[in-house]
């Protein structure tokens, strides 16, 4: 099995947050034979694939950023190419730019998303996005909270507890 995890930013040596989430199931699934890539977006100007405790990284130069919203325009093509060899495609939400990248590529594999926070701080913004949101999260295959009290007080969340 091949899976393909989706987050705008992964330093695979970070010591907290969503990428080191990301790194453990990385690790822990390859030791199931299972093969694990992550697409993130760098500000690096070179080194952007690397391998990292038997995973492959592949980074997409940074375009811009605009309300904690990470665009890279290269990234569609990128995540059209992985998907293809993917059996699933695990995404990690809140990505506004990679909810659009996603029809974009025209994604048609098996697709979770682990989804970690509400978008709380950027209200009217929200109110652009949230038909784009809709549509992403009922195109998904699954959605997993990261904690059942997550489940039970996020008002999004409770639209879609069939996922």
């Amino acid at each position: 099995m091949r899976v393909l995890h989706v987050y705008k930013t992964y330093c695979p040596d970070s010591v907290g947050g969503i990428e080191q989430v990301i790194r453990q199931m990385c690790v822990g699934t390859g030791r199931l034979c299972v093969t694990n890539e992550v697409l993130s977006l760098t500000r690096a100007k070179d080194n952007f694939d690397l391998e990292f405790e038997g995973h492959a990284v592949r980074r997409v130069p940074l375009d811009f950023e605009i309300a904690s919203n990470a665009v890279a325009f290269a990234a569609i093509g990128r995540l059209a190419s992985m998907a293809k060899h993917a059996d699933v495609v695990h995404y990690h939400f809140p990505w506004p730019f990679m909810d659009l990248a996603h029809f974009i590529a025209r994604i048609r594999k098996p697709t979770v998303v682990t989804y970690h926070s509400d978008i709380v701080r950027q209200k009217k913004l929200l109110r652009l996005y949230q038909p784009l949101k809709h549509r992403f999260l009922r195109s998904v295959d699954a959605i997993v909270a990261t904690s059942p009290n997550y489940m039970e007080s996020s008002p999004v969340l409770g639209r879609y507890r069939d996922k």
